[in-house]
């Protein structure tokens, strides 16, 4: 666990070491982007996961800007329930979590120096799909449960200008899920399942700009 937030703490010290590189643009300009890159549950038994994103964005003045992104993270396989899940004194074959988290970040964005070293952070919602699949005397069955949770989230990236529209961003992020803390299914009426941790992202963007 302490080799992958190792991983993120290099992105932001790189970020930190080039941001006295060449300064961005002083006009505003919008852009939209896709990002890949890695995520990193907080939970141990977890595994490491990919992460993809869309992402749009204005800035609205040369230290200030905004961006709306949106992802989708797989924990599918990940998080499995040992014994009985629903029904007190019955062991099942097999029981697992699928879990996919839908996010929506907000981000307020401050360009030091009027350059391209970004420093963001703000508020977020993110739509949790959980499903619990159990396999009992050879039969198998799903059932699924959708909560919604508020977020928090902040990091660091640089934008690395290709050309005049095009750019690369290499960041790092960490979001805290606002969830409750749910450690089983209720065992008497439904399934049930939230999300409350924080977790670590670091991921590229390739973006396009638009504007004057």
């Amino acid at each position: 666990m302490g080799t992958k937030r190792a991983v993120v703490y290099t992105i932001l010290l790189t970020a930190g070491v080039v941001s006295g590189s060449v300064s961005a643009p002083a006009r505003a300009q919008g852009y939209f982007g896709v990002s890949a890159g890695f995520y990193q549950p907080e939970d141990a038994a977890q595994d490491r996961t990919q992460n993809f994103d869309i992402r749009c964005g204005y800035r609205i003045r040369p230290p200030l800007g905004f961006e709306w992104s949106l992802n989708r993270v797989s924990l599918a396989n990940v998080v499995p329930f040992q014994g009985n899940p629903t029904v007190p004194g019955i062991d099942f074959d097999k029981v697992n979590l699928d879990v996919d988290l839908y996010n929506l970040d907000l981000s307020v964005q401050w360009f030091p120096r009027q350059g391209n070293f970004v420093v963001f952070g703000g508020p977020g919602i993110s739509l949790v799909d959980a499903k619990l699949n159990v396999t009992f005397l050879g039969g198998s069955g799903t059932d699924p449960d959708n909560t919604t949770v508020f977020t928090a989230h902040a990091g660091l990236a640089y934008v690395w200008r290709l050309n005049d529209r095009l750019f690369l961003r290499p960041e790092a992020r960490v979001r805290h899920y606002f969830g409750q803390e749910v450690n089983e299914p209720n065992r008497i009426e439904a399934f049930y399942y939230s999300y409350k941790a924080t977790d670590y992202e670091a991921g590229l963007t390739f973006g396009w700009r638009f504007g004057t």
